[in-house]
């Protein structure tokens, strides 16, 4: 750093929250020489949306789970090697499904992975027919997929009712695990450019319960104790104006604290999530965000995903089984899918065995997207255990199927800090508003550089990784460049 900025002094960077996204940010920041860097966190513990809770045998993760293409082209996976925790990472592609129906049927395996194929073939290739084949009203993802449906029917007219019936059912449970892949409501919220956009890396999936919270310890060790400060919610980030410090040192930012602190700087990385700018955006900053950057925060899709766990004294399921589906026959995606709280467990497509039973014991996961996931957060635990133990001993036909001996439900649509699980691109906006989300404040004028008093990082500011973890990572990265660049010479 070696600007004229850098010879007055070293520059002063807030970086507020300290998910992934944050820690990288300052992290990189440090690393490069920046010493003058300060974390706020509102939380009582760093990590944001990567956070553990105590169940059962073990830890279990309650948001970030999955490494989203476990290859060297992936930050993630990279750290994972470099810190040598690559044994925390587990294949999932060779998963034992059972998939029962509401009628007591075990449904057959070869059925079940051919009518699997249908359903990612349709998705897969949801933008590009609707361009191939005319769509041209459609806009969702929901508008290509009931259409697909509709023609992969008509090809099985003369199917028996109970197979058509099956049919559907797997369909309509392929859409509702699609639904919390997306953290939404409906493919009907989610735009065709969603799928344009968003670029999966190569490698595939790979569980990591475990993982996320020990990476983010080994990206904390370069950040000083002190240069992180829990518990310490921003009120109201004050930009582009002139505060005087007790030296008399100059600063375009204040931030100000719930707790009444006010920290002045020079560049403020803010990092909370889409859902916490949606709900506060209008108090978070003074003066008020350029009109069109609010509209694409209310624009933008940001839903709830939940994690449903239960832990049960002794298995009634087979234990070689990795995933449970549910199906119900008497759904079809050609109804679409409207919420629906009062039978909000329908809403669960599939239930997994948490693995391996050693370090778990015995522990079922079930997740949930849209509304109902948002109301299954005001239930108690023993509201969800008697709905669950009624929905197994219907699946299975099995009246003693027990109930389990305890219940953790995460809350992410509740949790004032998050507001939501992760983002997506809606029919009511573009990936160029991802974009927009990601410009410095002040906006640069033409013709001049940016100021770089206010920046944004977090996976919804990531325009090819938005809703996952190396997203949110190379968002952070992304930032600290951008000051990185802004005090080298030029």
């Amino acid at each position: 750093m070696n600007s004229k900025d850098s010879l007055k002094r070293n520059p002063k960077v807030v970086v507020v929250g300290a998910g992934i996204a944050g820690v990288g940010a300052a992290g990189k920041l440090l690393e490069q020489g920046f010493t003058d860097v300060q974390i706020i966190e509102a939380s009582s513990q760093p990590g944001g949306r990567i956070r553990s809770s105590q169940f059962g045998k073990s830890l279990v993760a309650e948001g970030a789970q999955y490494v989203h293409g476990a290859s060297m082209k992936n930050p993630i996976y990279q750290l994972v090697k470099e810190h040598d925790l690559l044994q925390q990472v587990y294949n999932n592609s060779d998963t034992e499904w059972s998939v029962l129906t509401n009628t007591q049927k075990q449904l057959d395996p070869n059925f079940t992975e051919e009518m699997g194929k249908v359903a990612s073939g349709i998705l897969k290739r949801a933008h590009l027919l609707a361009q191939e084949k005319g769509y041209t009203q459609a806009k969702s993802l929901a508008d290509v997929y009931l259409e697909e449906v509709k023609m992969f029917l008509a090809q099985c007219s003369g199917d028996h009712v109970d197979l058509r019936r099956q049919k559907l059912g797997l369909l309509s449970m392929s859409m509702k695990w699609q639904c919390i892949h997306l953290a939404t409501n409906g493919l009907a919220d989610v735009s065709l450019r969603e799928y344009e956009e968003y670029k999966n890396i190569d490698g595939g999936d790979r569980n990591a319960p475990e993982l996320f919270p020990s990476l983010l310890q080994k990206l904390l060790e370069v950040v000083p104790k002190e240069k992180l400060l829990l518990e310490k919610p921003a009120k109201q980030i004050q930009w582009n104006r002139s505060f005087e410090s007790e030296d008399g040192s100059l600063y375009p930012v204040r931030v100000l604290c719930e707790d009444g602190d006010q920290i002045l700087a020079d560049h403020v990385i803010v990092t909370i999530s889409l859902g916490c700018l949606k709900a506060n955006n209008q108090s978070l900053f003074e003066p008020s965000l350029p009109e069109h950057r609010l509209q694409a925060i209310q624009n933008m899709g940001f839903g709830t995903m939940n994690k449903i766990y239960l832990e049960y004294e002794t298995p009634f399921w087979d234990e070689n089984i990795d995933i449970i589906g549910l199906v119900w026959e008497d759904e079809t995606p050609l109804s679409g899918q409207k919420p629906n709280l009062v039978e909000w467990w329908r809403r669960v497509p599939v239930v997994y065995v948490f693995k391996p039973t050693e370090r778990y014991g015995h522990v079922l996961v079930g997740t949930i997207s849209g509304k109902e996931a948002e109301f299954v957060e005001s239930l108690s635990p023993e509201e969800v255990a008697t709905n669950f133990t009624t929905l197994f001993r219907q699946f299975t036909g099995r009246p003693s199927v027990p109930g389990p001996k305890s219940v953790f439900v995460t809350k992410w649509f509740s949790n004032p800090y998050t507001r939501g699980s992760y983002s997506h691109i809606s029919i009511n906006s573009t990936a160029d508003m991802i974009d927009m989300l990601a410009e410095p404040l002040p906006e640069a004028i033409e013709g001049t550089s940016p100021m770089l008093q206010v920046l944004f990082a977090g996976e919804a500011t990531h325009r090819s990784y938005h809703s996952t973890t190396h997203g949110a990572l190379l968002s952070g990265w992304r930032e600290a460049e951008r000051l990185i660049n802004h005090y080298s010479i030029k």
